[in-house]
C-alpha cells in the first residue's frame, strides 16, 4: 500500500499501534479505562458526545484500511482483548457483503457517522440555516447526484485497493470539482477531474469510462446510504444549497457538519444497531462504553 492512500505510517504497522494502545492505557490517568479506537479527528468530535468520558479514552487514526489488522492483534492480547473496540466506518463493506469475525469490531449502520445523520430534522436545520426557510427532498437529491462519483470510489475499492494495487488519490479533493447544484455528476466529468488531482495520472490502472460503467452494470441499484461518503455529501449540500439560494449561503462545510453533529440526539443516536452492538459488547464484558 502505498502512501498515496495511507499517510500515517503507524497505522501502516499494526504492531506499532499495538505498543501505542499499552502505552496510553498504562498512564495514571487512563487506570481502568478503555479504548476506543476511530478512523479520525472528525469520528472522535462525533462520538465524544456519547461516551463515558470516565471510562473511555480515544485513540484516533487516518485510515480505516489497517483497523481489522489491529482488532485482530488485539482480541489476542492478553492486556487489550478486553479494552479495546474499534468503530470502523463501514464504507462499501455492507454494498459488497463483507463481515469481519471480531467482535470488539463494530461498523456504522450506514457508509459512516455523517450518512447516519441524514435525518428530517437534520435536513429542516441545515436548509433553515442556509436558506432561512425549509426544503424537502435535499439529501436523497444529493445522495442520488454523487452517485457517478461514488462509483469512481467504488472501482478504487474493488479494481484497485482489494487487488493491491496503487490506490487512486481522494484526499482534499473537493466536490464543487464535480458538482455545482445544478445537476448530477457526470462519469467523464469524474474520471477527467480525479485523475488530475494528486498525480493519479501516473496510474496507469486508472478507470476509464467503460470500466466505471463496468461496476455499474454489477452493482446497478446500490442503498445510497451505504453506497455514499458522509464528507462528499457535506460538501454537496453546501454545494446544492448556494445553487438554491443563488449565492454563497451562511453555512459552509465545516458549519454544515456541526448541524449533522448537533442535530443528531442521543435518543437517535441510540436507536442505531452501533449503539446496541457496543452496549451489548459492554454488558458481556462488564465494561463501560456509553454514557448513562
Amino acid at each position: 500500500m502505498s502512501s498515496n492512500t495511507v499517510t500515517d505510517f503507524e497505522s501502516t504497522v499494526p504492531g506499532v499501534k499495538l505498543t501505542e494502545l499499552k502505552q496510553l492505557l498504562s498512564h495514571e490517568a487512563n487506570e481502568g479505562k478503555m479504548v476506543m479506537l476511530v478512523e479520525g479527528p472528525d469520528d472522535k468530535t462525533f462520538y465524544v458526545h456519547y461516551v463515558s468520558e470516565s471510562h473511555v479514552v480515544f485513540s484516533v487514526m487516518k485510515t480505516c484500511y489497517y483497523m481489522p489488522d489491529i482488532i485482530n492483534i488485539v482480541k489476542d492480547d492478553a492486556v487489550l482483548a478486553d479494552r479495546v473496540i474499534g468503530i470502523k466506518d463501514a464504507d462499501f463493506d455492507r454494498v459488497l457483503g463483507q463481515s469481519f469475525p471480531f467482535d470488539n469490531l463494530f461498523l456504522t449502520d450506514t457508509h459512516d457517522w455523517e450518512t447516519m445523520t441524514l435525518t428530517e430534522e437534520c435536513e429542516r436545520n441545515v436548509t433553515i440555516e442556509a436558506l432561512g426557510r425549509t426544503e424537502s427532498d435535499v439529501f436523497s437529491k444529493v445522495l442520488s447526484d454523487l452517485k457517478n462519483y461514488s462509483y469512481l470510489k467504488l472501482y478504487n475499492k474493488i479494481e484497485v485497493c482489494n487487488k493491491g494495487k496503487e490506490g487512486i488519490s481522494f484526499q482534499d479533493f473537493s466536490i464543487s470539482n464535480v458538482y455545482d447544484g445544478t445537476e448530477a455528476c457526470k462519469v467523464e466529468k469524474c474520471i477527467e477531474k480525479v485523475k488530475v488531482h494528486n498525480n493519479n495520472y501516473r496510474l496507469a490502472h486508472f478507470p476509464c469510462e467503460a470500466d466505471i460503467e463496468g461496476i455499474k452494470t454489477a452493482y446497478p441499484n446500490p442503498d445510497l446510504l451505504q453506497f455514499t461518503c458522509g464528507h462528499d455529501v457535506i460538501q454537496a449540500v453546501v454545494q446544492y444549497m448556494i445553487h438554491l439560494k443563488g449565492a454563497s449561503t451562511e453555512i459552509g462545510v465545516k458549519e454544515t457538519a456541526r448541524i449533522f453533529r448537533t442535530t443528531f440526539t442521543k435518543e437517535m443516536f441510540k436507536a442505531t444497531q452501533l449503539y446496541q452492538n457496543i452496549a451489548d459488547w459492554s454488558l458481556a464484558h462488564h465494561a463501560i462504553v456509553w454514557a448513562a
